[in-house]
């Protein structure tokens, strides 16, 4: 009886931390490309600049477990470009990989790595570290940047909508 007993709190067990490797957030669909555009400013001391910027990029492939529906843990920025006033359409960004750190049904939380904002094709913020971002789920859901690109002086805030379709969510 004692055997049984534990051969069923093993297995339970057992199932309970393979459960875990399910809870890693995603963003959906997965292998689907994406633009996002919004009210960007970007300042490193003395300049500063405040324009329209617009990303294109893609979500990867789908995570190999359940549960459905399906998501990737994030994907590819393949650039950005700028609109507006002044030097605005110089700014321009470098392709950069981003991933899904934390989510719940309202949105939820990821970094860029390998960030680089150029001016006339010159990089002119190259990012040390992660860059933090958050996601707002919605109809259309919306990107937000805010802060220190890390091991720079710039400071870049952007509040960029989906406007693409289909739309982008994150979950966990």
């Amino acid at each position: 009886m004692n055997r049984i007993l534990l051969t069923c709190v093993g297995t339970l067990a057992a199932v309970s931390l393979a459960g875990t490797a399910f809870a890693a957030p995603r963003i959906a669909p997965p292998n689907t490309a994406f633009t996002a555009t919004g009210p960007a400013t970007l300042s490193n001391p003395p300049i500063s600049f405040s324009c329209t910027l617009t990303i294109k990029g893609g979500t990867g492939p789908a995570l190999p477990t359940p549960p459905f529906p399906a998501g990737a843990a994030g994907g590819t920025i393949s650039g950005g470009t700028s609109t507006g006033l002044g030097l605005c359409p110089a700014v321009t960004i470098g392709p950069a990989t981003f991933t899904i750190t934390s989510a719940n049904s309202a949105g939820g939380t990821g970094f860029l790595t390998g960030l680089v904002v150029k001016l006339g094709g010159t990089p002119i913020c190259t990012a040390s570290g992660p860059t933090p971002f958050t996601f707002t789920n919605g109809s259309p859901s919306k990107i937000g940047f805010g802060g220190l690109i890390p091991g720079t002086t710039c400071t870049f805030t952007a509040g960029l909508t989906i406007t693409s379709v289909p739309n982008l969510l994150v979950f966990p």
